[in-house]
């Protein structure tokens, strides 16, 4: 609101540029630069303003461009997802791109009949932190996990590979992989492990990396020990996006909170 812009205003915290403010908070937090506590909350108000309006709205909005608006749908929840007869194949990260390309080529009919050639009734695609967000919205595949249970999603023992991007991911899962046989997969130039195999991520070839990422993690199938998979596993609906919300409250030309405060 304009009332909202003015106070902005007033504080001196309306964002000048969405990279910019992000440095600025780096430099005024090193040693010796800014010793006032309110300036910097200030200024960290002004960042967050230009993350969350500059940054993540953008990003939704062009993730809903790419890849379609969310709208409610049924999914699953918890490590109960993984799967003792099919192969099981982790994402875990940000990049909305990779994981979009890894729904999609895990249909793929010579990579599901590969999987059957090694004695596998399929494949299982399951996601991890923010990125099983991104896919479970918009395509339902279950989540085994938020960012604390990456680790116990390799301990069961059923994970044929963990294909990861940048940020939340552990440092200790390389090692952690070592004691089974899943494979850890790095896909960014900015994020690589030690001890794990990298397949450099490209939009150019994006489909035909994920199908190689996917048939890497089939033929390690049969290497597959003993798995000890949790039988906990939750429904749930998903998909709440602001235009389906609006939707279900009547639209825009019948908007109304009558059908949610009824239901409160």
């Amino acid at each position: 609101s304009e009332t909202r812009q003015a106070r902005w205003r007033k504080l001196n915290i309306v964002p000048r540029g969405i990279d910019r403010e992000i440095v600025e908070m780096i430099h005024r937090t090193t040693m010796g630069v800014d010793q006032d506590h309110r300036n910097i909350m200030l200024h960290g108000a002004r960042t967050a303003l230009a993350d969350g309006w500059g940054g993540s709205m953008i990003a939704t909005e062009l993730q809903d461009i790419l890849f379609g608006t969310p709208s409610p749908l049924r999914g699953k929840v918890n490590l109960g997802v993984l799967s003792e007869t099919e192969v099981n194949i982790v994402v875990h990260g940000h990049e909305p791109v990779l994981s979009e390309m890894l729904v999609l080529a895990a249909q793929d009919q010579e990579l599901i009949d590969l999987a059957k050639k090694k004695g596998a009734a399929g494949i299982n695609l399951a996601g991890i932190c923010c990125t099983a967000t991104e896919i479970l919205l918009r395509h339902g595949v279950p989540v085994a996990g938020n960012i604390l249970q990456q680790e116990l999603a390799v301990s069961t023992g059923a994970v044929e590979a963990m294909i990861v991007d940048f940020q939340c991911i552990m440092p200790s899962l390389a090692e952690i992989s070592k004691c089974f046989h899943t494979h850890l997969i790095t896909t960014s130039s900015k994020a690589k492990i030690e001890g794990a195999r990298h397949f450099e991520f490209t939009e150019k070839n994006a489909l035909q990396i994920a199908k190689n990422i996917i048939k890497e993690a089939i033929t390690n199938f049969p290497n597959r020990g003993k798995v000890d998979i949790p039988k906990e596993k939750m429904d749930l609906i998903a998909g709440f996006s602001h235009e389906a919300i609006t939707y279900m409250l009547g639209g825009t030309f019948r908007g109304s909170y009558v059908t949610l405060n009824d239901n409160i």
